[in-house]
């Protein structure tokens, strides 16, 4: 089996479009196609059923792309075996960051990882939680930084870090400010129906905590009233300091500012912080190296 063949048809189906899939690859549509069709006659049987805008995998189809998926990873798993053998051969490692606090992470473990190793090469990436999942399924990531709940876990394997409380961030000028504390460590409890008649800043459907999110209010009986909607926690905890409105904070956001003051719901919801990689995947020497990087970055959180 070819292994480039191999790749070029997965794109297919990634992309739902052998054009797409062309263009991505560099390569010409007529090229592909052929090479499509001649898997096809020599298999007996069509791996995808045309659409001009949505291809999707036959039944056969489904069988080639997913024994191509595993062969790849075998595959990968041989040369990171390989290199761990090889002590002077130079390496690269593609790290997963989620927005905001990946890159943090990131580049306080880079110093002494590179210090460690320094053949080794590591990609970072920037992605939102459920892109990286997918490409950590698909061997794109090798290690990647992941923050959710239990029930949104996939077939990866994940490595805990922390648990991590979200708290709810209060402009200082709020009626109720009184009540709250300017240390997140020191937030009382309080109840979220306390503010159904209060402005918030929501965070994206995109993110992992908009589940989580949506879930405290539907338990407190009412829907916010949502000024807008951000990727970033670092721009919500802004607006609260402005006096803009309330938001929902993961507590490494919650840095203390005399401008807002911090409560504790009284679920005390949480999510967590985790390393993740593929399944089954072999880990080399500098990969466990990095993740014990990271296990000792997010102790000291």
């Amino acid at each position: 089996m070819d292994l480039r063949q191999m790749e070029n048809i997965i794109m297919i189906e990634e992309e739902k479009s052998i054009t797409k899939a062309a263009e991505k690859l560099f390569i010409t549509q007529s090229a592909l196609n052929q090479q499509l069709q001649k898997l096809e006659q020599e298999l007996g049987t069509p791996l995808f059923i045309r659409n001009r805008s949505n291809w999707q995998p036959t039944p056969a189809g489904e069988v080639y792309l997913q024994a191509a998926k595993n062969i790849l990873n075998i595959k990968k798993d041989a040369y990171s075996k390989i290199h761990d053998m090889a002590d002077q051969v130079r390496r690269q490692i593609t790290i997963g960051l989620i927005p905001e606090r990946g890159v943090n992470m990131f580049t306080a473990i880079y110093p002494q990882f590179h210090q460690t190793f320094p053949d080794v090469i590591l990609e970072p990436v920037e992605c939102n939680v459920r892109t990286m999942q997918k490409l950590i399924t698909k061997g794109q990531i090798d290690l990647g930084l992941i923050t959710l709940t239990e029930s949104q876990k996939d077939d990866n394997t994940y490595y805990h870090m922390m648990e991590e409380e979200i708290l709810l961030a209060v402009p200082a000028s709020h009626p109720l400010a009184g009540q709250g504390a300017q240390k997140p460590e020191e937030a009382p409890d309080i109840s979220l129906e306390s503010f159904s008649q209060d402005p918030f800043i929501l965070i994206s459907q995109t993110s992992t905590m908009y589940q989580l999110v949506k879930e405290l209010f539907e338990d407190a009986g009412f829907q916010p009233n949502v000024l807008f909607s951000t990727k970033s926690n670092v721009s919500k905890y802004r607006m609260v300091c402005a006096g803009v409105g309330c938001a929902l904070l993961p507590a490494i956001f919650a840095v203390p500012n005399e401008q807002a003051v911090f409560f504790r719901l009284k679920q005390h919801p949480h999510w967590e912080v985790t390393m993740c990689c593929r399944k089954h995947a072999y880990l080399s020497t500098a990969e466990k190296t990095f993740l014990e990087l990271c296990r000792e970055y997010w102790k000291r959180r």
